[in-house]
């Protein structure tokens, strides 16, 4: 389902498993995620489960919407 189909943002999305399917997640309940090696990540559910997955940071940036910055170090 598209953001353009789900009017309030709160949709699923599927992050992919290494070992096929993956886990079935509502976007409000990621509270956050961070970088598992080079092949993917960990993503934090606000209901407690850390949940695997071969999607990197950005791709799942990319899932939830998310904007990119760019730092600068002076």
């Amino acid at each position: 389902m598209s953001n353009e189909l789900n009017q309030n943002g709160d949709d699923f999305i599927l992050l992919p498993a290494s070992m096929g399917g993956g886990a079935l997640v509502r976007r409000s309940q990621i509270a956050g995620a961070r970088a598992n090696g080079p092949d993917g990540s960990i993503v934090y559910a606000m209901s407690g489960p850390s949940i695997y997955t071969t999607a990197t940071i950005p791709q799942i940036g990319k899932y939830l919407n998310a904007e990119a910055v760019e730092l600068r170090r002076d």
